[in-house]
């Protein structure tokens, strides 16, 4: 976790990051159950009215998408170990998706706890790509 502020936080009134920060965090805990679907539904409709919020809200989206293809990877390899014997695919694809879901569970938890802080939070580039971009620029 990275304690720097982000330019521009500091300008919004603390009414609205505190409404920020329920919704990131609300954000980042749907990705746990749901995926990308609640994160892209808060990066969607809450992108342009805070840098807060568009940062938090990216970082959810880009980590359920990233974790979301790994899974996918886990998929294609289990049938293709299916074409063995269903035994072996299970063996090995269901443990590697739950190792990817106890690994994004980590840094979604991290997550929450920076963005009711009101701190930004740098999730590590091997299972975070960048779909989303987290800034506005200009």
């Amino acid at each position: 976790m990275t304690r720097e502020p982000v330019p521009g936080w500091a300008a919004e009134p603390a009414v609205a990051r505190d409404a920020d920060a329920t919704w990131a965090m609300l954000g980042y805990l749907g990705a746990i159950f749901l995926g990308p679907l609640i994160p892209l539904a808060a990066f969607a409709l809450r992108r342009n009215k805070s840098q807060f919020m568009r940062y938090h809200s990216a970082r959810a989206l880009n980590l359920s998408l990233t974790v979301l293809l790994y899974a996918t990877c886990c998929v294609i390899l289990g049938a293709m170990l299916a074409l063995d014997t269903v035994t072996l695919a299970l063996v090995v694809a269901l443990p590697l998706v739950f190792l990817l879901w106890v690994a994004m569970l980590k840094y979604l938890i991290r997550g929450v706890i920076a963005a009711q802080r009101g701190e930004p939070y740098d999730v590590p580039g091997w299972i975070c790509a960048t779909v989303a971009k987290e800034s506005v620029t200009g």
